[in-house]
């Protein structure tokens, strides 16, 4: 590994410090990049990521040169920056670390700790890239939260909160309330908000929030009879992901016009790997990444809607998270594969074990990340496999299928 990487590398070891003081210091003495296109800011606890994606292949579709910044990556750290869908190679990522490195060495030097953070970096690049490329709109997926995530530093033309849960509970609170007040974050005075289907106690703060900025929100409840989309993504929640990002491009036709058309062709092949990923072979494949009680939902609807039983690869972080997937996949799986994840926050398979219920009547099995071709050949070749839980171990799978040398690949992901 270069030295650029080794540096790179560094940042993410530092971990994460939430604040968007650095960013406000680190941008001006870039120039600015933020402040030369057209934004929009997307927030939530689930759907986020969904969300950009299908804003990302309606504005493609249509025309526009549309820069994505999104997290975490699956295989490649470039992932994260996109513009028109290809991915920032990683020449470019180690030209870009190298115009910004003696900057935060500056900000370093003159206090520990305030130079930028590992996603803070990322985030910079993606502002540089969709500056030098002229993008004609961006699409900005926070990381954690709103209110602090590094993304917070922009001036949106629309802001989007689409979902509220339980998540991230010791950074962001521990009640809906607290939670929706770093979502709202994202708002700024004068810009229209937008919010998908949320809790009571959600809405109620974002509307307080939205009202003392005198910005306009609208929520998609607000719509009594709404006409959900089709669209090539798997699940219920796929179409209401749909319905929010439809009404999103609606809210800002004049200044970003759109043919109907064109908004269904786009909606009917959004790219997004690792959500109910199917993989046609033998055995089958899904690939879903689900980490928290509302993503658990979404794959128990999905698991439901498939109408057969599993075999089941899962890792995860977080015992919480752990249990909330365990309990949706146990109903339909014959067979459980458990996975110790290479993150610090990974739990061990022993107290994986221990979340599985006692009247579970499947097989429950271990494996390794290190030898998936072996285990592979261990799945009936007429079943179907699910790899889920963790985004860390769908990642490593999918990287395994395309043989790809991971040179920045779940070594660089963030840490939380």
């Amino acid at each position: 590994m270069n030295d650029t990487l080794n540096y790179l590398y560094g940042l993410r070891n530092r971990g994460s410090s939430y604040g968007i003081d650095r960013m406000r210091r680190l941008l001006p003495m870039l120039g600015n990049p933020h402040r030369r296109f057209p934004i929009i800011h997307v927030a939530g606890t689930n759907g986020k990521g969904s969300v950009c994606a299908m804003l990302d292949s309606i504005y493609r579709e249509n025309g526009y040169k549309v820069g994505l910044f999104s997290s975490p990556h699956l295989v490649e750290l470039g992932e994260r920056i996109r513009v028109n869908g290809k991915v920032l190679p990683l020449h470019g990522i180690e030209e870009y670390v190298r115009f910004i490195k003696p900057i935060a060495d500056e900000m370093e030097a003159e206090k520990v700790g305030l130079g930028p953070t590992f996603f803070e970096m990322m985030t910079a690049m993606a502002f540089l890239v969709f500056a030098e490329r002229k993008v004609d709109l961006a699409i900005l997926e926070t990381g954690l939260g709103g209110r602090l995530d590094s993304t917070n530093v922009v001036q949106p033309i629309l802001s989007i909160i689409t979902t509220i849960a339980l998540d991230h509970c010791s950074i962001l609170g521990h009640s809906i309330e607290e939670i929706a007040r770093e979502k709202a974050g994202i708002i700024k005075r004068g810009i229209p908000v937008l919010t998908g289907w949320l809790p009571d106690a959600a809405n109620q703060v974002i509307r307080e929030d939205a009202d003392s900025k005198s910005s306009s929100l609208e929520s998609m409840e607000d719509h009594q009879a709404i006409e959900f989309p089709q669209t090539n993504l798997v699940g219920e929640y796929q179409k209401r992901n749909a319905a929010l990002a439809y009404r999103a491009v609606l809210k800002i036709a004049k200044a970003f016009p759109v043919e109907r058309e064109k908004v269904r062709k786009a909606l009917g092949k959004v790219s997004l790997e690792g959500r109910w990923q199917l993989i046609e072979g033998n055995p089958s494949m899904i690939l879903d990444a689900c980490h928290n009680q509302e993503g658990a939902i979404a794959l128990q609807e999905n698991l439901r809607n498939l109408r057969e039983s599993v075999v089941v690869w899962l890792g995860a972080s977080g015992e919480e998270r752990a249990l909330e997937v365990i309990k949706a996949v146990t109903p339909y799986a014959q067979e459980i594969r458990l996975f110790e994840i290479e993150q610090p926050r990974a739990c061990s398979v022993s107290v994986l074990k221990k979340l599985i219920p006692e009247n579970f009547l499947g097989r429950v099995t271990v494996g390794s990340c290190a030898n998936f071709d072996r285990q592979l050949k261990e799945v009936d070749e007429s079943s179907t496999l699910l790899i889920t839980g963790s985004i860390y171990l769908v990642g490593d799978f999918l990287s395994h299928l395309r043989k790809h040398s991971m040179p920045l690949g779940s070594d660089f992901q963030d840490v939380l």
